[in-house]
């Protein structure tokens, strides 16, 4: 047996299948062994594997006992049961090509080699490049010269062919207690013990870079990782130093630039002042080497704070910069103090769909890290055409942007994300501009619902509410209708209608359709004895005016754009209320079916049922709780939060 694939695997279905179809590939000629070693998967990779491994003699699963958390262990497991003269190790995700066995292990043989590395393909999920080569290693003519020009201009990337019996004899394992980093202090390990060290220039494997829609567990970044980071710094700097070469002058840079940048986009919060002051001593200490690092200014501003010691300040500095930019955002930026815990952020209001101060866009722009455009309209374009190739762009869509020009203009390929906020709209968005529904997430409206005063009083049950009744289609007719069917079973219904009113808004006194059925509205009132059931109150704080209100309804149209999602009904349960909803397309999939109704008659005879003040508060109470899980603040931020850390 020449050579042993050591593949481990944790729940590896769906990016393991790749991997698998290049291991079949292989041309090379001599007997060789893939063992998969699977850390206890909970979606079925095991069986997956058994049943792969039935089809080829000299390939075999493992499984560990308990699953250990890293692949150190399943690797280690790996060289224990090997048979080969020389191992390779492979990651689940990662595809080696078909040559490589045979060029690397041939290289092997001719040059009596303890270890054979060659670079890599990096997939990104659009492009594939070139990495870690090494153009003058021909010219090492000492040991000490290869390994620092491994070390130098090399990841540590896992694969190489290893003679086992050198890890063998001198108890060569991967570090099982590192969750990030063990390839450093391994790979280090294997070069130093090395008698030859080759490398040939040939493309080993393709490492898969390519972005995940699911947020991988390493894509978080806190205490766990910087002490695994502090310790294979410290581990590779003594190992080095007995080579005659320094860590922390050849490669050092690159570590401490993937830890700020970690920090900045992926940091859980969790590190505290002791560890914190552990990363600044181990930086101040070596600060001859470090202050020559070259460095961006954002990464330099951060490294001054960390010498520094300044705890708070770090931090501060390294939250993500956010911009959201966009007209009319009383929506978003009631949510800036809240998205200001987890990112500095800068607001770049404008003054019209397609109106704005450049110069200011342009200073924002110059900022940012992340582009939140609200609506999608002049915002968007603007900004798909400015931005950087660094910066990342989400454009938030509703459904008034469905009916205009700009989503046929933008700069497709420069917005990273769109963003609907409802199923229905997520479809529409994708057929009206052809946008790749990869590109598309669904993204909620929120509901700050502890913000809302709510009164415990029986007599709301009997006070109804239509929040916008603007432009027509949001039913204020139907709303009346309702009215008056209740009206005329009991006089106590009343009806408040709240936002402007058609009479003070100029387009709508200007629109010869909308002013017809404003005035159909009127003289429906007044022709059914309404008008001491009605009041209009204009603009409110709903977290304030809903707190007696009884039943916030939605009357709109379900026209060609119907509601996309439709907020007033969820203020209606945030203030201890009832939101009840006229069937218009897509509402199944935001509120729950119970508060949903078919024809006004159905809406009418809820609503006297629930006139037993008990029962009304039980529905109230399913609301609220159905609202607060899914419609929540927190739950907006996590979204919001895992849509950014996804693009990176």
């Amino acid at each position: 047996m020449k050579v042993s694939i050591i593949v481990p695997c944790h729940n590896a279905i769906g990016k393991v299948e790749r991997c698998i179809a290049s291991l079949r590939a292989q041309d090379f000629a001599h007997p060789h062994e893939v063992i998969f070693i699977d850390d206890c998967s909970d979606d079925g990779t095991h069986a997956f594997l058994e049943a792969e491994v039935a089809r080829h003699p000299d390939w075999r699963v493992l499984q560990t006992e308990r699953n250990s958390g890293s692949p150190s262990h399943p690797r280690n497991l790996g060289v224990q049961v090997a048979r080969g003269d020389y191992v390779f190790f492979l990651d689940c995700d990662d595809r080696i090509f078909e040559d490589t066995l045979t060029v690397h292990h041939a290289h092997a043989v001719a040059s009596d080699c303890c270890v054979v590395r060659g670079f890599l393909i990096v997939d990104d999920g659009k492009s594939l490049v070139e990495m870690n080569r090494v153009t003058d290693f021909s010219q090492a003519s000492s040991n000490k010269q290869r390994i620092e020009l491994i070390i130098r201009k090399q990841s540590t990337t896992v694969p190489s062919l290893i003679k086992r019996d050198l890890l063998v004899r001198h108890g060569i394992v991967w570090n099982e207690g590192l969750r990030m980093g063990e390839d450093t202090v391994f790979l280090i390990d294997v070069l130093t013990a090395c008698e030859r060290i080759g490398y040939i220039d040939h493309p080993t494997f393709v490492y898969n870079k390519a972005v995940s829609r699911v947020t991988s567990s390493t894509r978080t970044y806190g205490a766990r990782e910087l002490c695994n980071h502090l310790e294979v710094w410290s581990t590779a700097e003594r190992m080095l130093e007995r080579q005659g070469i320094s860590y922390v002058t050849i490669r050092f840079q690159v570590g401490l630039q993937t830890v700020l940048q970690a920090l900045i986009h992926y940091s859980r919060g969790d590190i505290d002042e002791a560890l914190f002051k552990r990363f600044s001593d181990f930086v101040s200490e070596r600060w001859r080497a470090v202050s020559a690092y070259r460095l961006n200014a954002r990464l330099a501003s951060l490294l001054d704070l960390l010498r520094a010691n300044d705890y708070t300040g770090f931090f501060e500095e390294a939250k993500p910069r956010l911009l959201i930019a966009g007209y009319d955002l009383k929506f978003i930026e009631k949510l800036v103090p809240v998205l200001s815990r987890r990112f500095q952020v800068r607001v770049d209001e404008w003054v019209g769909h397609n109106a704005h101060d450049t110069a200011a866009s342009n200073e924002a722009l110059d900022w940012a890290e992340f582009i939140f455009c609200e609506w999608f309209l002049g915002n968007a374009v603007w900004y798909a055409r400015n931005k950087r190739k660094d910066q990342r762009l989400v454009v938030r869509t509703h459904r008034f942007e469905l009916s205009r020009k700009f989503g046929h203009v933008v700069a497709d390929d420069n917005v990273d994300i769109y963003i609907a906020v409802s199923v229905l709209y997520f479809e529409r968005l994708v057929e009206t501009f052809n946008i790749d529904r990869a590109k598309v997430r669904l993204l909620p409206n929120h509901v700050d619902f502890d913000g809302y005063a709510s009164l415990d009083a029986p007599s709301r049950v009997f006070n109804l509410a239509l929040v916008g009744s603007l432009p027509s289609r949001k039913g204020l007719l139907k709303a009346l209708e309702l009215l008056r069917s209740l009206v005329a079973l009991d006089p106590r219904y009343n009806l408040v209608v709240y936002g402007k009113s058609a009479w003070e808004t100029a387009w709508v006194t200007r629109d010869p359709v909308e002013l017809a059925y404003f005035q159909r509205c009127d003289e429906y009132i007044q022709a059914n004895g309404l008008y001491d059931h009605v009041k209009f109150k204009g603009h409110v704080d709903v977290t304030r005016a809903l707190a007696d209100i009884g039943f916030v309804l939605s009357t709109s149209d379900d026209g060609h754009l119907p509601e996309s999602f439709h907020i007033a009904p969820a203020d209606g349960f945030a203030a201890g209320g009832q939101g009840l909803l006229l069937d218009w397309s897509g509402v199944e999939y935001i509120y729950p079916a119970e508060f949903v109704f078919p024809s006004l008659d159905a809406m009418r005879d809820h609503i006297l049922h629930n006139a037993d003040y008990e029962l009304f508060r039980e529905g109230a109470r399913k609301g609220r709780e159905f609202v607060a899980h899914e419609y929540s603040v927190s739950q907006f931020l996590d979204r919001l939060d895992r849509i950014f850390r996804d693009l990176l």
